[in-house]
């Protein structure tokens, strides 16, 4: 009797006690990104033209030499990739921003800020996976004193290009939808020589892409593939005929199609 005295004074202590306060909701935590692609990333790598100036081993090369400009060297990514965290090369690409603060002369940054999150991911897993290379005979970079000058004055006319647009805010991944695929694609691979409008520079032989339209679909493919022209052979400066040759044959029909769609529709 009293054992069940005792229960029947547990139970009804249990059901008289106050209900315990609703535990708080979680706080909401946006999802890591999916880690990059590295094979995807050497093909955005090449379509950009990453590679083209680093070389295929991200070993380096000489990017330009003349009395003007100096020496610009494009360095080897496999050493200087340590001198960046992932977050800090999405800002190299997109803002131009180095680890010393210098300028990053060659570096096409108007045309890298449009690349969506997906593609930095991608382009930094190809750098990451890069086998070390030791590159001695790279020369050291040399600016002339009239690049020294007009970089530390903010003269210099082509310092634009090494600068983000104030408030661009790059997708988060490339587009589907055709006509906003072929301009992503046209921003990302050739407002670099093109022109930021793609209406071309004055004074420079890259024309306005305006002259995409003089080409048929096969054409244009074919432009893409080999760098051969509408009319057959090599573009007028040949310039374009090597970019599209190393460049280019990364890209798929679809992204060819969605380029001309963009381009047609200027």
């Amino acid at each position: 009797m009293r054992i069940a005295t005792l229960l029947l004074l547990v139970l009804l202590a249990a059901c008289n006690r106050e209900p315990l306060p609703a535990a708080a909701p979680a706080v909401g935590v946006d999802p890591a990104p999916p880690p990059g692609d590295p094979v995807e990333g050497l093909r955005v790598a090449t379509r950009v033209g990453c590679n083209a100036c680093h070389g295929a081993e991200g070993a380096g090369e000489v990017f330009m030499e003349n009395p003007e400009l100096g020496r610009l060297v494009a360095p080897n990514l496999t050493q200087r990739r340590t001198l960046y965290d992932d977050v800090a090369l999405a800002a190299l690409l997109r803002e131009g921003r180095t680890h010393d603060g210098h300028v990053p002369w060659g570096m096409p940054i108007k045309m890298f800020q449009h690349l969506s999150d997906r593609e930095v991911r991608d382009i930094t897993a190809w750098l990451r996976g890069l086998p070390a290379v030791d590159n001695p005979a790279l020369p050291a970079g040399k600016w002339s004193e009239e690049l020294v000058r007009t970089t530390n004055d903010g003269t210099h006319p082509w310092l634009p290009d090494m600068m983000p647009d104030p408030g661009n805010e790059p997708p988060t991944v490339p587009p589907t939808q055709a006509l906003a695929l072929g301009r992503h694609l046209a921003f990302t691979s050739c407002s670099e020589c093109h022109g930021w409008d793609l209406n071309g520079w004055e004074g420079d032989p890259a024309p306005s892409l305006i002259v995409a339209k003089a080409y048929t679909p096969a054409q244009f493919q074919r432009l893409m593939r080999t760098g051969e022209i509408a009319a057959g052979g090599k573009s007028k400066t040949g310039l374009m005929s090597g970019v599209a040759a190393y460049r280019y044959p990364v890209m798929t029909d679809e992204e060819i199609t969605a380029l001309k769609t963009f381009l047609d529709a200027r």
